[in-house]
């Protein structure tokens, strides 16, 4: 038995043999030989990446939506009193009393900001409006809306826009708001993001999803007053990146080199569901955003239910220096995968503890010349295909018809990119999947590129425009798996928050993309976007070849990986029996 002489635990091992070290293993490839000994494919791992990676990514991507639906700007105009004294339908009222900013005369054209300086007298024996006949004359003088505004309500019964009437005037409330959505996530990655690696993965998720919950229960009751709105909007995305993080880089570190490609879909899945999820719900309850909030933001409280099982990461513990509590979640994932610690695992693990390196966080990124190039790499990528991504959503957000449907439909249509991600990144390797996917998408842009001037190619380039969504789809499972497996384990969730920090400023920038189609040249935004596509397959291909790779535990490892590997190289096609470690020139040579 394995006793804990400081806290008089006692873990179960079997009857077998000491851990025996395997020929060439160095202290590096300890924690792999135990980890493997423990069992990297079986039952907890399974429940763990099914439930976290899946089930509640599904909870806190509804979240992380809702606000977007929430602030919808329905169709809206003046709203002149008097129509209710009368038999005129709210077309034939709105003919009569708001202007048209289009002279085709479509009923779609009313202004939304000014109404006719039209008077109606009373008819003398009813006591109501009179329509009388009107001359041209009589409908040049207009007035800003001055008692208030209707709402279409076809689709949403009332929004955070219709109940504050966030509109005219007030339109800048909805970007500002936005904005400051990007504001939270920023200084989510900064602050909290860095606590991943510093407090541990653990803490920070349940840290992450309490401000969730919380700030966005003030936000429903706090629209009134924009301020403080404006603040619950901040807390409520400060932790938007870390809660999808954390579980992922757990998952990940306790997962064979193999699992890692099923892992990340099981995220991308769980993700593409709550997106998927959201509209209908908001389609359920007739388009009520304070009902809609809250129904799609309270189930993410159901994960502290299961706050005594989340584990934190043993690799991480390790790294940390923690052998007792690395000792503890050992015995845990031993316990569920049916098998036992080695007799001398307390003994290999204050190996490890000895050879704990000091790290200064997110500077430690940028102390080797091959890390900060893998780092700007990696980073750039990430960066690209969110903004990749953002824009071509921003440009198909004007998509007519059914706004839940449609924003239905979007998500879904990710699930097989996905899918394929995950088929190609296993089969030819992360670096060349990347760049095939940004390739494909590129191609195609060619084509949105020469057919978004003719109106009547319409439904070619929408066409056009899902085959770029689903390439980039597959892209961004590349770049952001190639993430999770580069940065090493004591700096995993730094580094990720970096990469996702640098992507979620540049992506500030997708609404301009689109606005300089709209005012200047609709071929620009895809000529843009073409050219960032190039830029995603020079950096895709740069990076080292991640598949069947042993994930970097340490600052060297991390700066020596695949300094080895050719350009022009291609992965196994299946795992080696042990997993390859990095090179180990550059520490030799120190």
């Amino acid at each position: 038995m394995i006793k804990d002489n400081q806290e008089g635990t006692t873990y179960r091992h079997s009857a077998m043999e000491p851990m025996k070290m395997k020929h060439g293993t160095s202290d590096e490839d300890l924690f792999n030989d135990l980890m493997e000994h423990v069992g990297m494919e079986g039952k907890f791992q399974s429940r763990f990446n099914y439930l976290y990676n899946l089930a509640l990514m599904v909870l806190v991507a509804m979240p992380a939506l809702n606000i977007i639906m929430a602030l919808t700007s329905p169709d809206h105009w003046c709203h002149v009193p008097g129509r209710n004294e009368t038999n005129f339908t709210l077309s034939e009222w709105k003919q009569l009393t708001v202007p048209r900013t289009d002279a085709t005369g479509n009923v779609d054209t009313f202004s939304k900001c000014s109404a006719y300086n039209l008077t109606f007298p009373l008819d003398a024996n009813t006591s109501r409006p009179t329509l009388l006949e009107r001359t041209p004359s009589d409908y040049r003088d207009t007035v800003s809306c001055q008692d208030g505004w209707e709402y279409d309500q076809t689709w949403f019964a009332s929004t955070v826009t219709s109940q504050e009437d966030w509109v005219c005037e007030k339109e800048l409330h909805i970007p500002n708001t936005l904005l400051f959505c990007k504001v939270g996530e920023v200084l989510g990655e900064v602050f909290i993001g860095q606590l991943g690696d510093t407090i541990g993965r653990r803490p920070v998720l349940f840290l992450g999803v309490a401000l969730l919950v919380l700030g966005r229960c003030v936000l429903v009751f706090s629209a009134g007053i924009y301020t403080i709105f404006l603040a619950a909007v901040v807390v409520t995305s400060l932790p938007t990146g870390v809660i999808f993080q954390s579980p992922l880089i757990i998952g990940m570190e306790v997962s064979s080199a193999r699992q890692r490609a099923h892992i990340a879909l099981l995220q991308c899945v769980g993700w593409t569901l709550g997106m998927a999820v959201t509209p209908l719900v908001a389609w359920a309850v007739g388009g009520h955003w304070k009902v809609f909030m809250v129904l799609t933001t309270l189930p993410c409280a159901a994960v502290f239910f299961v706050f005594r099982c989340f584990p934190e990461s043993p690799r991480w513990l390790v790294a940390k220096g923690k052998t007792r509590k690395c000792l503890k979640v050992l015995n845990q994932i031993a316990k569920e995968n049916g098998t036992s610690l080695p007799e001398n695992t307390m003994e290999t693990l204050q190996k490890l503890e000895r050879r704990k390196e000091k790290v200064y966080g997110v500077l430690s990124l940028f102390t080797n010349r091959r890390l900060l190039r893998i780092t700007i790499l990696i980073s750039s990528c990430v960066t690209l295909v969110q903004l990749l991504n953002y824009t071509l959503v921003l440009s198909i957000a004007t998509m007519s018809g059914n706004p839940f449907l449609n924003m239905f439909l979007q998500a879904l249509v990710e699930i097989p990119g996905f899918l394929l991600g995950r088929f190609v990144c296993n089969r030819f390797g992360r670096r060349w999947s990347q760049a095939g996917a940004y390739s494909v998408a590129a191609f195609f842009q060619i084509g949105c590129l020469i057919t978004v001037t003719h109106q009547q190619l319409l439904w070619l380039l929408i066409s056009l425009v899902m085959i770029v969504k689903f390439s980039l789809t597959v892209a961004a499972y590349c770049a952001y798996l190639q993430c999770m497996e580069l940065y090493p384990t004591c700096l995993r969730q730094t580094g990720t928050s970096l990469g996702v920090l640098l992507a979620t400023l540049i992506a500030t920038f997708s609404p301009y993309i689109v606005y300089l189609g709209a005012a200047v040249d609709r071929r620009y935004p895809y000529a843009i976007l073409i050219v960032l596509c190039l830029l995603g397959i020079a950096c895709g291909t740069l990076l080292p070849e991640t598949l069947n790779q042993k994930l970097p535990d340490t600052v060297d490892e991390a700066a020596d990986f695949g300094a080895e590997q050719k350009f022009w190289s291609f992965p196994q096609r299946k795992p080696a029996t042990q997993y390859q470690s990095a090179p180990t020139k550059h520490r030799q040579a120190n």
